[in-house]
Order: C-alpha cells, then structure tokens, then sequence
C-alpha cells in the first residue's frame, strides 16, 4: 500500500513538472515604454485605419503620418514575443465600428535590421469584430498557435465562422511586398468595403 501512495506521489510530480508553463506574452517583458509605443506606431502604420477613401498603398504616403499619429493611443499592444531568431510577432487591438461596442485584433510578425530598420511585415490574422472579452481571449488563444508555427485555417471563417478570424480567406489575403491585405477581386481590402458600400447603396436608391 505504501508503495502505490509513493508511486502515485511520484508520477503526480513528474507529470506537474513535466506541464507546460504557460507562456508570458506580456509586451513589457521584451519592450522598455519608449520601445512599446515606437513598435505601436510602427505597427499602427499597417494595421491602423486608412483614410477615408484612401485605398491601396497610396495610404502609406508622408502626407497621411498625422492621421496614423493619432491612432497610435487608440491602440493596445496586447501580446508580444521575440524568438531566438529576432523575429518580432505582435497582437495588437482597437475599438471596432459598431451599433455595440466591439473590439478587432490583428496578429503578425515582423523584423528589423540592425539600424532598427523595419525590412519584413506581415500580418498573419485579423479577426472579427467581437466584444472585448472575447477578443481578448480569442487572439491570446491565436496567437499562441501563431508563435508556435500551429495551423491557424481551421480558425478562418470557412470553418469556424464568425468567431475567430475574418482575414485572411478564400478571397483576400496580405500581400508581403505591398504591406496590404488585398481582395482577389478587388485589389485592396480597402477598395473591396468601398465598392461593396457603394453597390449597397445603388441597390437602396434603385429600389426607391
């Protein structure tokens, strides 16, 4: 009987020890405060919201750097890791349009030379707008999958619906070069909600 109590003791602790520690993604593990809001307006500059009616890479042109200034608080930089290599991978969040308040996320990596110089931007999610305790639950769980090189397509809405991540899909995906998401269809992601508005509304007036 003795032994089976000290066997059980024992496996209990190996398998503890064995446990995975959950991982601390916290930014201000790998970010001094002068560097996390360097990264966010870094980052802000993609992921932000273009100007209105600004669509393809024209919106990344100097004349628009206050418009992105003033995203940059409106902004969190909710997760952050840095892995051996020095690729950087980033999650970061702002409030949604929305009838009810609502949060999006986007997830992605990049990398710096050794001026600090941005030379490689990717954003591998976005998800859907969802309220914020969701959101924050979700990404982190994505995000997670992303820095570990998991499969994240049985997260896209195909499958998963209107739950996890909206970008990419069948039809749109980011495009390295230009630094953009981008429409099979359409061109820019941001060119494919404008004509998708404006063809809403001639439906509207036409039915009138």
């Amino acid at each position: 009987m003795r032994f089976s109590i000290l066997t059980i003791l024992f496996l209990l602790i190996f398998f503890t020890s064995c446990k995975k520690e959950k991982a601390d993604y916290s930014p201000d593990r790998y970010l001094s405060v002068d560097e996390l809001q360097q990264i966010k307006k870094t980052i802000v500059r993609y992921a932000g919201k273009a100007p209105r009616r600004v669509v393809d890479t024209v919106k990344f042109d100097s004349v628009y750097d206050t418009h992105y200034e003033e995203q940059v608080d409106q902004h969190e930089l909710i997760a952050y890791f840095i892995d051996k290599q020095g690729e950087h991978f980033f999650l970061i969040s702002r409030i949604a349009p929305s009838i009810q308040e609502k949060w999006v996320a986007t997830g992605g990596r990049m990398r710096f030379d050794e001026n600090r110089q941005l030379v490689d931007y990717e954003e591998v999610f976005r998800t859907w707008k969802l309220p914020k305790a969701d959101m924050l639950e979700r990404s982190r769980y994505l995000f997670d999958l992303m820095v570990n090189g998991k499969d994240l397509t049985p997260y896209y809405a195909a499958t998963a619906g209107f739950n996890y991540i909206e970008f990419p899909d069948e039809n749109v995906y980011f495009d390295k070069k230009d630094r953009i998401w981008k429409s099979k269809q359409y061109g820019s992601v941001e060119e494919m909600v404008y004509e998708s508005r404006d063809r809403d509304s001639l439906t509207k007036k036409q039915s009138h």
